[in-house]
């Protein structure tokens, strides 16, 4: 007999796709092998070129009538606005993202909705995740958290002073794809995915750090991810584009935290979070500038001019241009220096190993 396609799910499970022909069909057969089948299942097609559309209609039988397929008018580009749209369209009480081209262990719903269940969260956040590059089979235990791991289900003190000291500290895992989320608190709260092709997680997870009251960590891996060389993500970004980028998130975050009254209170916290967030991105502007493109200073500083010229008032252009072209060779500097003192140390111990 068919399910009941009225009734509400427990979770919907929203899957960006764009050209994702190779990948989808593994996508979703880890959905309909899940030991609890009480989800359905958005796909928000970007406009794919190939017959990824096609590769998901198969598994329509199989979910029966739980598999919606949204194509966008037109390519944005990112993930950000299809992640949005499955948001706005979903009707679980919980929402978890996949990339369509990875996929989730068997019993991967069944775990987080128990979880959900017995702590009545608003978010469950698990820190670790497998990947595999792809065409391999080499499953590797990852995370790029380095601190407050669980070895349980384990609520979050509701302060938001030491969250964002844990966030700074890579105490937070910053995917929006190994969370279990509670529709009815992003509707609430209005938290979306900023409308950029990188970074969007890092500031829909930061925004429910902050207004989540009820945030659990756990230790449940059961997240496969897939790295292609040509995903979004891997692929090189211009100067300019990064430079863009950086401003754009950073104006989200000023906003976001404009409207809550601790970081009104509490100037300091804003601070730390613009100064984490933009050196963390200075690393990479340094590393695509100096040691990428083996650009001078001087020729960052005019580049910085040519492509920014209509983001800065005049006055402040030359001044913002230095300050980019030198932090960032500063930082390619102190990079450099750093590499070498380990490869001295790790030279010093190999010769007192003999």
């Amino acid at each position: 007999m068919a399910k009941n396609i009225q009734a509400v799910p427990a979770v919907t499970v929203i899957i960006p796709m764009y050209n994702a022909e190779k990948y989808i069909g593994e996508c979703l057969q880890s959905l309909a092998d899940q030991t609890s089948q009480d989800f359905d299942i958005i796909i928000v097609n970007d406009c794919s070129t190939d017959n990824s559309v096609d590769e998901a209609k198969k598994f329509a039988d199989k979910f029966e009538g739980r598999l919606k397929i949204k194509t966008l008018s037109k390519n944005t580009g990112s993930s950000a606005i299809p992640k949005n749209t499955g948001i706005q369209m979903a009707r679980g009480k919980y929402l978890t993202f996949l990339d369509s081209d990875d996929y989730i262990k068997n019993t991967a719903i069944e775990e987080l909705l128990k979880v959900a269940e017995e702590t009545d969260a608003e978010v469950i956040h698990c820190s670790h995740y497998f990947y595999f590059n792809d065409g391999e089979d080499n499953f590797i235990k990852d995370t790029f958290q380095r601190t407050d791991f669980v070895d349980e289900p384990t609520v979050e003190p509701y302060d938001i002073a030491e969250r964002v000291k844990k966030f700074i500290n890579y105490g937070f895992v910053w995917w929006g794809c190994n969370k279990l989320i509670r529709r009815d608190f992003l509707i609430k709260n209005k938290i979306q995915f900023p409308s950029s092709d990188v970074w969007e997680d890092m500031v829909f997870v930061f925004q429910c750090i902050v207004l989540a009251k009820n945030y659990v960590r756990v230790p449940n891996i059961f997240y496969y991810y897939r790295i292609r060389k040509d995903s979004l993500s891997h692929i090189s970004k211009t100067p300019a584009y990064i430079i863009q980028t950086l401003l754009k998130i950073v104006t989200v975050l000023d906003k976001f935290m404009d409207k809550i009254e601790f970081f009104q209170q509490n100037p300091q916290y804003k601070f730390m979070m613009f100064d984490w967030h933009i050196q963390e991105r200075m690393n990479i502007f340094a590393n695509a500038l100096y040691l990428r493109d083996k650009l001078s200073p001087f020729a960052v500083m005019l580049l910085f001019n040519r492509e920014m010229a209509d983001k800065f008032p005049k006055d402040v252009l030359s001044f913002a241009s230095y300050f980019f072209a030198m932090n960032g060779y500063q930082k390619c500097l102190l990079q450099q220096t750093v590499q070498e003192k380990n490869q001295l140390q790790q030279k010093i111990a190999e010769l007192e190993a003999k």
